[in-house]
This record gives structure tokens, C-alpha cells and sequence, in this order.
């Protein structure tokens, strides 16, 4: 995952407001009273006050795993916590592929665009399941494979964005049984390049992926992708947003190994 910057990650806000109230509109169809709330990769924080008025009486747990983004969200006196507890919020720095709770003891997984900073979605998938407890509910949101079209179409390179259906198997894969991801497209206008590139360096639509995904450009084709850009442009974010239960317990078994059933007739 990519450790994001708080001073940078401000100038989006506007993005992660808007993708926020989309999300959690989603959650009006998710009946829901959950004890513990863990909003992973919550990062300065925008999608507090929309859950907090969704679930009043529950525990937020807001982590990140970059502690310059969480660090100037605590009170003065616990600058240099890594965990406190603020009344019905807490904070945790931490790895989402190995969060430090334990099995089974969120009530309610939520995370919003933190997707195009993981590169290995299954592994987030697995350990997002682990850490649900039974009955529990997910809501996460991330960008499709049509974000920044635009931007491929000039011949640059982007983050190989996944395929919602793709999404939908990974999650029955990990043991969620009826999952449900859709999608929606948002389209953003920009007066120049620079300010759109600067926006998606800021997304990690680039950061999760191995190096040799990416496409380096000469000054001279940056000359001309700018001059053919000096008009102003629009960028596509498909925003696909996947919910469900862990409604089942699902058996490990080592690899190789599969469960065989056995039925008596009499």
C-alpha cells in the first residue's frame, strides 16, 4: 500500500466527499445496528461524520496505515498514539492486509477508495472476512476498469483497474455467498494536465501495481499529450461499491484438499 500525505491528500477532498455520500447512500439498503465499525483506510477522516450520523451509538474504528495522515487527528495530548480512544471513535495505524484486531470483531467493514492502493485485492478480501464477525456486513468501494479511459486512449499507461465482476468472484471466492457489487460513473473536468495528473498520483491509480505496468513518456511526447490537452478535459471514474454478509463460517483446508459430503440412504 502507498503511504499517502495528509497536505496532498486535502487538495482531493472534494473527490473523497462525493464518493463518500454515494457510498454510504448505498447503506440505506443495509439493515444494520452494529456494535464496532472499522473504516479501513479512512485517511483524513471524510466519511466520519456521514457514518457517525448513519450508526450514533456505535464504536468507529478509523485506520490508516500512513500515521502522518492520522496523527493530526488526535487531541495534543495523544500526538504520539497510535491507538486512542476518543469516546465512540478510535484510531489505529495499521496494515490492512494484516489488521490488528481480532477474528471476528467488527460488526460492519467499510472502506472507500482504498482499493487502488492495494495490489493484492483477494488478500484484503480474505482478511477483511476474517475480521468480520458472523452476521456481520462489508461495504467497500473502489474504481472500475473504465477509470481514466481517457487517459489510455493518449497512450498512457494507468493502474490495471479490476473488473467489477471480478470483484463479485473474488469475495464468493473468500466465502461471502451473495455479494452484491454495482456501478456508477463519475466524470470530472479539468482546465489543465498538470492538476489532473498531480489528482491521480493522488488516487494511486499507479501506486498498487508492479513498476513494470507503468510506461515512461519523453519530455517531448509530454509536450505533445499537453498540447493536445489544452483545452479542457474530462477524466472517467467508474466507482464500482460491493456490500454483503458473512452470513456462514467458511472451513480452511490446506491446499490441494477439498470437503467431501457423505450421504446414509436407508
Amino acid at each position: 500500500m502507498l503511504n499517502r500525505k495528509s497536505s496532498q491528500l486535502g487538495a482531493l477532498d472534494f473527490i473523497f466527499k462525493e464518493l463518500a455520500t454515494r457510498v454510504i447512500s448505498r447503506l440505506d439498503y443495509i439493515k444494520l445496528t452494529p456494535k464496532r465499525i472499522l473504516d479501513c483506510g479512512s485517511g483524513l477522516g471524510f466519511d466520519r461524520e456521514l457514518l457517525a450520523q448513519k450508526y450514533p451509538e456505535s464504536l468507529l474504528i478509523e485506520l490508516d496505515c500512513a500515521i502522518e495522515v492520522l496523527r493530526p487527528q488526535l487531541p495534543p495530548k495523544s500526538k504520539w498514539s497510535l491507538w486512542r480512544k476518543l469516546s465512540s471513535r478510535q484510531f489505529v495505524c495499521g496494515d490492512a492486509y494484516h489488521l490488528p484486531l481480532a477474528t471476528a470483531s467488527i460488526d460492519f467493514f467499510y472502506s472507500n477508495l482504498l482499493l487502488p492502493y492495494i495490489s493484492d485485492i483477494p488478500a484484503f478480501i480474505r482478511e477483511m472476512r476474517r475480521m468480520l464477525a458472523l452476521g456481520g456486513a462489508f461495504c467497500f468501494a473502489g474504481l472500475g476498469v473504465d477509470s481514466l479511459k481517457e487517459l489510455r486512449a493518449f497512450g498512457l499507461s494507468s493502474y490495471r483497474f479490476p473488473d467489477m465482476h471480478d470483484i463479485g468472484d473474488m469475495l464468493i471466492d473468500a466465502g461471502f455467498s451473495n455479494p452484491v457489487v454495482d456501478t456508477e460513473y463519475i466524470t470530472l473536468d479539468y482546465d489543465d494536465l498538470q492538476t489532473l495528473l498531480q489528482d491521480i498520483r493522488l488516487v494511486a491509480c499507479g501506486a498498487a501495481n508492479d513498476a513494470s505496468l507503468r510506461r515512461k513518456i519523453s519530455k517531448g511526447q509530454f509536450t505533445e499529450l499537453t498540447n493536445q490537452l489544452k483545452n479542457k478535459s474530462k477524466l472517467t471514474l467508474e466507482v464500482f461499491v460491493a456490500h454483503g454478509w458473512k452470513d456462514r463460517n467458511k472451513i480452511e483446508l490446506p491446499a490441494g484438499q477439498s470437503i467431501i459430503n457423505f450421504q446414509s440412504h436407508k
